[in-house]
């Protein structure tokens, strides 16, 4: 069982894809299997250029 992260005790309801905890408003789903450390593995051609840098708001390139 999943502890609640609002309480000292385990999520009362829970199944494959959730876990609820009335007494608390916490929800948390879950999709697919864990992360696993391979799945941070890089690839094997990598990133050739740098991503682009974040644009400020309100100012525009023209």
């Amino acid at each position: 069982m999943t502890q609640c992260p609002k309480g000292a005790h385990e999520l009362p309801y829970e199944d494959d894809t959730r876990g609820h905890c009335d007494e608390h408003g916490v929800t948390l789903l879950w999709h697919g299997p864990p992360i696993t450390p391979e799945d941070f593995t890089p690839e094997p051609h990598g990133r050739r250029f740098p991503p682009p840098a974040p644009r400020a708001l309100g100012r525009h390139p023209h």
